[in-house]
Order: structure tokens, then C-alpha cells, then sequence
């Protein structure tokens, strides 16, 4: 009797990763899951996609410049006193702060450098949900009026007030639909 175990490789290129870990984090950030898990998750897709963008001789984020104001972006890599950093490296220091909001921003940027990144990929419906949802709940990082153009645009079920009122999970089911129907 053989004990050896014996692996079952995945064989994964470095855009299929970081879109493993998005997808993940988002996941995690719906069900309102843990967010150390969520926030080295999407460190991680981040780093690695700011790593392709320089190999490949693009940027990460032009995409996203039409739905958020100009700002200036922090300088990489991250501080190092940054939360990624200290899950990334066991160091003398004992704790740390964690900012759901930094981390949803953290996870929003790496969703953004992904679909900029891989286009012909196209960004997945998860990741799409994420983003509106995240601007529902963060308007005020977007563009003036970026929503109500959606909602004149896209649909009348596209109204924000009602999307408020959901819960990040309710808001997953809708748009996602629950096995394979959505929500009435």
C-alpha cells in the first residue's frame, strides 16, 4: 500500500491568482467575514498586480480615474507601518489597527487594477456586484452623480434608495441571483 500522498498540481499564472484572492476577499466581504482575511487577501492580489503592471509596461488603475475624483495616489510600496505589511512579516511589534475601510479600499483597488489589467478576461459578475455595492455604501468617494446615471442608464430595479436598504448579502443574492433565480 502506497502512504506517499501524492499532490494534485494547479498549474495558475500570476492574473489567475490575484483574481483567486480578489474573488475570495470579495466573498469574505460579503458574508461580513474576517477582515485580517480580507485585507491580506487582497494585499496580495494588489501587490501582485502592481508587479505585473510594471513587468508589463502599464499602469493598474487608469480605469477607475472616471468614477473617482483625482487624488493622488500614496507612493509604493506600502508604508511600513501598513497593515499588509505587518500580516506579510512576523516582526517585534505585537499588534496592529485594521480600518474595514482602508481594506474595502484596498480590495476596490485591486478589483480595479484586475480589470484594467486583464480586459480580455473581463472583470466577473463578483467582482462587478462588489463594485456597485461598494458604491452604494461609499458614494461619497465617487463622482458626483456616478450612480443616477446608472439608474437613468441601466434600469428602474437600479434605484439607489432601494439598494441601501439591503443587506450586503441580500444585495449579493439579488444581483448574483439564489441558485440560479433572483430574488423577488
Amino acid at each position: 500500500m502506497d502512504r506517499c500522498i501524492k499532490p494534485q498540481l494547479i498549474k495558475l499564472s500570476k492574473i489567475e491568482a490575484a483574481r483567486r484572492q480578489i474573488e475570495s476577499a470579495i466573498w469574505l466581504w460579503f458574508l461580513d467575514g474576517d477582515t485580517v482575511s480580507i485585507q491580506t487577501l487582497a494585499a496580495a492580489a494588489e501587490r501582485t498586480l502592481l508587479e505585473l503592471a510594471e513587468l508589463w509596461g502599464a499602469r493598474a488603475w487608469p480605469s477607475s480615474a472616471r468614477y473617482l475624483p483625482k487624488r493622488k495616489r500614496p507612493a509604493r510600496p506600502l508604508r511600513s507601518d501598513d497593515a499588509a505589511d505587518f500580516f506579510k512579516e512576523a516582526k517585534a511589534d505585537e499588534s496592529c489597527e485594521v480600518s474595514k475601510q482602508w481594506t474595502e479600499l484596498h480590495l476596490f483597488d485591486a478589483v480595479m487594477a484586475y480589470s484594467n489589467l486583464a480586459p480580455e478576461r473581463c472583470g466577473s459578475a463578483l467582482m462587478s456586484t462588489f463594485v456597485v455595492r461598494f458604491g452604494v455604501e461609499r458614494q461619497e468617494l465617487f463622482v458626483r452623480d456616478a450612480f443616477s446615471l446608472l439608474e437613468r442608464k441601466i434600469s428602474k430595479s437600479f434605484n439607489i434608495r432601494r439598494l441601501e436598504r439591503l443587506s450586503k448579502i441580500e444585495f449579493l443574492k439579488e444581483f448574483l441571483g439564489f441558485l440560479g433565480r433572483p430574488l423577488d
